[in-house]
């Protein structure tokens, strides 16, 4: 599809060239309704000024993209940054520029995702932390910019997603701590929006039942990846349930607020309580002498991803999933009940 010009929009809603460009650049000189003909029109046409076009003179440079969705002013796992330092190796190594955006549901309503991909001039993107229920989610699938989507499935014809078998990682988990003789396991999980969340869930109740143990939903607490929520939820589920004997957490860093409250009802990990993490994130070696987890690799994740884009882009190779290998790393933090 032929990228619309600021010329197209011009013409189309019947003004100068000078117009179109001083309303998009916020100057009160044009009038009101002037403006938003024009706005209507830079939507519809998905008109975006390019920015590296502009500032190089008329030059493009290629770009790779990583941009994040809902991206916290502490980043504890470590995510983003292996992301970033594998797609920025693939960059690097096939003369692209690399960038990191991030994004959120008020931003993607604002722009949508084709305008903000040609105000970057972004050839490929990879796209880390989407949600279900964010606009960008159903753009994606009709996109002509390649993507790869991290831990959602998304179908289009330039869509790659990429993930562990989250649903496996999770069963295993799960499984070990019933191999340790638990049978009264809580799952602390992530967001109800988030499609990873979805899988890890389908683990952890495939492994319950499939062990013939009963499925207790008020065990389940969803806590947003968050460590203080998880925190606060443990302290609920140990009051309303202290038979409970493991916690399956759905990432490292709401695994850290479990053992906190664990720690915070004079109980102790694995001594009463045994925990298992998600992700592997640096600090999981320290937390309460190693921390049970499941190791991901975003490094590798940023790397396969960028890659992936490289062949869609250049060579119009197009996978449908890459699927990244993980490991169940064994610590400190799971103790055998039988």
């Amino acid at each position: 599809m032929k990228k619309a010009s600021i010329r197209d929009v011009a013409r189309e809603v019947g003004v100068s060239i000078t117009t179109v460009s001083r309303a998009l650049n916020g100057y009160n000189d044009v009038s009101a309704s002037t403006k938003e003909k024009i706005r209507e029109v830079v939507e519809r046409l998905n008109y975006a000024p390019n920015d590296n076009a502009r500032s190089l003179g008329g030059k493009a440079t290629k770009v790779l993209a990583l941009l994040v969705s809902g991206l916290q002013q502490r980043e504890d796992s470590g995510f983003v940054f292996g992301m970033i330092s594998g797609l920025y190796c693939v960059a690097e190594k096939n003369d692209y520029e690399f960038i990191l955006l991030t994004t959120n549901g008020a931003k993607q309503k604002k722009m949508n995702y084709l305008q903000l991909c040609r105000l970057k001039n972004i050839e490929g993107v990879i796209i880390s932390g989407i949600k279900m229920d964010d606009p960008y989610y159903t753009e994606l699938a009709k996109s002509e910019i390649p993507c790869v989507v991290v831990d959602a499935e998304v179908e289009g014809e330039n869509v790659c997603s990429l993930s562990i078998n989250n649903a496996e990682a999770a069963y295993k988990s799960v499984e070990l701590l019933i191999q340790n003789g638990h049978r009264k396991i809580a799952m602390v999980n992530g967001s109800s929006s988030a499609e990873v969340s979805k899988e890890r869930y389908k683990g952890y109740v495939k492994a319950i039942e499939e062990n013939g143990l009963e499925l207790d939903l008020s065990y389940i607490k969803s806590c947003d990846f968050e460590e203080k929520i998880a925190y606060e939820k443990t302290i609920e589920l140990l009051n309303t349930h202290p038979e409970i004997t493991a916690f399956f957490c759905a990432s490292d860093v709401m695994a850290i607020g479990v053992i906190t409250a664990i720690n915070s009802i004079g109980k102790e990990v694995p001594k009463d309580i045994s925990v298992v993490g998600f992700d592997d994130i640096p600090a999981a070696k320290f937390v309460n002498g190693g921390l049970t987890t499941i190791c991901q690799e975003p490094f590798v994740m940023g790397k396969k991803g960028g890659e992936a884009l490289i062949a869609m882009i250049e060579e119009n190779k197009k996978t449908s999933h890459i699927n990244i290998p993980y490991t169940l790393v064994e610590r400190k933090t799971v103790k055998s009940i039988r």
